[in-house]
């Protein structure tokens, strides 16, 4: 499954790290969100993405943004990820994949010739009342959330 701009994002409820429930439909309703799948945390190319996206986060509540994270690491895992790099969003512990496989970011992937499922960084804007807005597909990390920003300042 391939969601483009225009297409209703998919809703989904899960357990935050600071003992918060996030409803993505309520999110949807009131706020621009900005939704991140990632391989895992710790990692390089996650970790300069997570803190790209905090480094960016005032300017992003500025415009009426809000930031998730997602990936299948567990809640403690990313509640030391977050803790250690002081992440001011929430981070969303997706170890059934039930939200990847709804974005379509569950994936096919390979690696020194090996064949295994796995999360495709992509990210996903949601403009205020929840139609996909755009879309960035096999996310290469370097000025990404520039573009995101840049994405996100027309719609305010």
């Amino acid at each position: 499954m391939n969601l483009s701009a225009q297409t209703q994002a998919p809703t989904h409820i899960a357990q935050g790290l600071h003992d918060a429930v996030i409803d993505l439909a309520t999110l949807y309703a009131t706020k621009h969100v900005i939704v991140y799948f990632y391989p895992k945390d710790f990692t390089p190319g996650c970790t300069q993405e997570a803190l790209d996206f905090k480094a960016a986060y005032p300017h992003i509540q500025q415009l009426g943004g809000e930031v998730i994270g997602v990936s299948r690491d567990t809640l403690a895992t990313h509640q030391k990820f977050a803790a250690k790099h002081e992440l001011p969003y929430e981070l969303i512990a997706d170890e059934s994949t039930e939200l990847c496989q709804k974005f379509g970011v569950w994936q096919e992937k390979k690696m020194f010739n090996r064949i295994y499922m796995g999360i495709v960084r992509y990210t996903f804007l949601i403009k205020k009342g929840g139609l996909i807005e755009q879309s960035w597909a096999k996310v290469r990390v370097k000025n990404h959330v520039q573009e995101v920003c840049a994405s996100l300042e027309t719609l305010t």
